[in-house]
């Protein structure tokens, strides 16, 4: 749990090499791009390659060090092979870029062309500080953890844990054993990784999250900057508001919070209340949680999945661009490079992947519409028709809203057949063109795209997600995400109070904005219309981790629109203040909700494993067998399961029915074991239970009738601190 220094030194080591050598596959590989790009991009690849390479092997040689040490040589002999087929001269050209100049001269030009560093380092830094903060820190024996992390954080430590501890591959859950763990885990076994050489357990949870964090920041930038700068000039002005508009989301929830007369009181519980902010007060509705501290900090699959989409979505951007004039296979690297990381997206982070399968289907069908415009006269709808369309929509959505609040409401497979209808007139136009319009540059790109995507991620679909995603609790109708009937929300106001000037903007940029900014919003607006109608997991919340990618994109026209297009409402000689002062008000309104949600996420600390149970984790951790199984309670925070890699008989229904697995059994008969003597002995054999932990957790949940006489019949192998331990011969 605590590590050893050669097994940091080894752990922090092995990380490095996968990043310094993705550096050097990307330096060779993306020629076109910039060092900084470069860089980037190879610190992804570096990050991916350690969550797959060791992974392909474990199948052969399960978790273990030989998987790994064949991972590394593999990855080795790759740079190798790029090195001997051309790299060393493009290295050489970009060692030489990168020595021109003084490395003060460096800076000062990477900070002028990037001037989002300013707020990009700062954010970094304060979530690299929230993050060591909120994971297990250690204080007079216990671990503590910070309002976002007390949930997620103790399911993904089990999974680093016994994914490194118990070597087997593929691996089970460990908080329902001898059930696949289905969950896109190479969020969790790149930490598994560094564990497995020795690393502390906090060491190697918080360490490629960081490298992640920073791959997700500057991915973001890249693709934002890029799409801006082909819609015209200040496009470094225009990236830096949307990174401000994307990772400072927050609607307009501060209202609640504020001060009342002399009552102070409703604005201070912000940084005191659990879970009451203005970016997360379900009282009131508030539901559209912030990303630094709702995706980001607690949610590893998220960030890891975020890690590698941000930069697929570049790359894809890029590939269009070049694609102009590529006709050959050889020279289509960005496509071909986006397709190995897409494919690899299932197990790190499953919704990342169905996002950008629907934005690339809303990609195909913008380069094929562009074709067939070229075919046709270009037309552009006019101002009040495509008024009349956002009102008509706006109606319709909120009529539905309202019937659904009624005692007659839709059922939700009327529901799921109005998302079905969308995706299926969508997918007839795709085919139309397709048919009328494709060509040789067509295929060469996205065919290319596709067929490496489908060879990649058809065996984890059919091997691991199609088979826990089954039964109703999957894919299933229910509208408009997750705005609550009981609180009787119109779909208007819900958006009003959750994304505030945010729902405002891209409206108004879809009806008044510029030709170029509409097509930004398409595949966005595609994905978040079929979120409104179509659930893909059995917790509704989950919706959002679709939705937020379709909000980078109404971030960046958003971006666009208020500094181009509101200015020029004004006059020539008033357009530069106005900009001025149009963008500083909507930044406030932005990110006040988020602003306030980070201040209270800094000063958050909670006790989430005792003294007494961490003390009994190190004590399972040194005398027992990593497949051996305990009986505990189930709750969520359970040292055992998250800090020893070991299995217990089932763990919180929090986690395992938002999972989709059939836990019901297995929790009953937990109970029973310990509340009913008579059928104890049987489900006992029937679960193969190694050790029964008897403590506060356990007595606090369970009514033990004859503990007294249990311990004096059975062998205690641990007896501290009001917690004992039982051996089963």
């Amino acid at each position: 749990m605590f590590g050893s220094l050669i097994g940091n030194i080894c752990g922090i080591g092995y990380f490095i090499l996968y990043q310094l050598m993705g550096v050097l596959l990307a330096g060779v590989l993306f020629k076109k791009e910039k060092n900084m790009t470069a860089v980037f991009l190879g610190s992804v690849i570096g990050s991916f390659s350690l969550q797959w390479l060791p992974v392909l092997y474990a199948f052969f040689l399960n978790f273990s060090f030989a998987a790994h040490i064949a991972a590394l040589i593999t990855l080795m002999f790759l740079c190798a092979v790029s090195i001997w087929r051309g790299g060393k001269e493009i290295l050489a050209s970009r060692i030489a870029d990168a020595r021109k100049g003084s490395l003060f001269a460096n800076i000062k030009n990477i900070l002028t062309d990037n001037p989002v560093l300013f707020l990009l380092i700062p954010l970094f830094i304060f979530v690299v500080i929230v993050l060591n903060h909120h994971t297990i820190s250690y204080l007079d024996g216990a671990m503590h953890s910070g309002q976002s992390t007390y949930g997620d954080m103790n399911m993904h430590l089990g999974f680093i844990t016994s994914i490194a501890k118990q070597q087997t591959f593929p691996p089970d859950y460990s908080i329902l054993p001898g059930t696949k763990l289905a969950y896109p885990f190479l969020s969790d076994s790149i930490s598994s990784s560094l564990y497995l050489f020795g690393t502390s357990l906090r060491t190697a949870y918080l360490l490629p999250m960081f490298a992640a964090l920073l791959q997700v920041f500057f991915g973001m930038y890249l693709f934002a900057r890029q799409i801006l700068k082909s819609l015209g000039n200040s496009y470094r002005a225009k990236a830096f508001i949307a990174f401000i508009l994307f990772f400072f989301n927050g609607g307009f929830g501060f209202f609640y919070f504020l001060p009342d007369g002399e009552n102070t009181d409703n604005f201070t519980r912000i940084f005191s209340a659990f879970y009451e902010t203005p970016t997360n007060y379900v009282t009131e509705n508030i539901q559209w949680h912030n990303i630094i501290c709702d995706m980001l900090i607690p949610q590893r699959a998220t960030l890891f999945g975020w890690a590698v989409l941000f930069p697929v979505l570049y790359l894809l951007l890029r590939g269009r661009e070049t694609s102009q004039n590529t006709l050959t296979l050889k020279d289509n690297i960005y496509f071909s490079i986006s397709g190995i990381l897409a494919g690899g997206l299932v197990l790190i982070h499953t919704h990342s992947f169905l996002s950008l399968g629907i934005l690339c289907a809303g990609f195909l069908l913008q380069d094929l519409y562009s074709a067939y415009q070229k075919k046709h006269s270009d037309k552009t709808l006019p101002l009040w028709v495509r008024l009349l369309l956002t009102v008509v929509f706006l109606a319709v959505m909120s009529f539905i809203r309202q019937k659904q609040c009624s005692p007659d409401a839709f059922t939700p497979d009327t529901i799921l057949v109005f998302g079905l209808v969308i995706v299926a007139a969508f997918l007839c136009t795709l085919i139309y063109l397709l048919v009328t319009c494709v060509s040789k540059q067509t295929l060469l790109t996205w065919g290319v795209f596709l067929c490496v995507v489908l060879i990649l991620a058809l065996p984890q679909l059919i091997g691991f997600t199609f088979q826990q995603a089954q039964g109703e609790q999957f894919v299933r109708g229910s509208f408009n995400w997750a705005n609550s009937t009981e609180i009787g929300d119109g779909y208007f106001m819900f958006y009003m109070k959750n994304l505030g000037i945010m729902f405002l903007l891209p409206v108004a940029a879809l009806v008044c904005g510029t030709k170029k900014q509409r097509p930004v919003m398409f595949p966005a607006a595609f994905l978040w219309v079929i979120c409104e109608f179509i659930l893909f997991q059995p917790n509704p919340y989950d919706n959002n981790k679709l939705l937020l990618v379709a909000y980078l994109f109404l971030c960046i026209a958003a971006a666009d629109f208020v500094w181009e297009t509101i200015p020029k409402l004004f006059s020539s000689s008033r357009k530069k203040i106005s900009r001025s002062v149009t963008v500083s008000a909507v930044l406030i309104l932005a990110s006040l909700s988020a602003v306030l949600t980070m201040g209270r996420e800094y000063v958050s600390d909670y006790e989430v494993y005792s003294k007494t149970y961490v003390a009994l984790a190190e004590w399972a951790e040194d005398n027992t067998s990593p497949d051996d199984i305990f009986l505990t309670a189930t709750n969520h925070n359970n040292a055992i399961a998250s800090l020893t890699g070991r299995n217990i008989m089932c763990g919180s229904s929090s986690f395992l029915y938002y999972h989709g697995v059939d836990y019901a059994q297995a929790e009953a008969d937990v109970a029973q074991i310990y509340q009913n003597p008579a059928a104890r002995d049987t489900l006992l054999a029937e679960y193969g239970i190694d050790y029964i932990v008897i403590g506060p957790n356990e007595q606090g949940s369970y009514n033990i009738p004859d503990l007294q006489a249990w311990m004096a019949q059975s062998d205690v192998v641990y007896s501290q601190n009001d917690i004992i331990v039982f051996q089963i011969n």
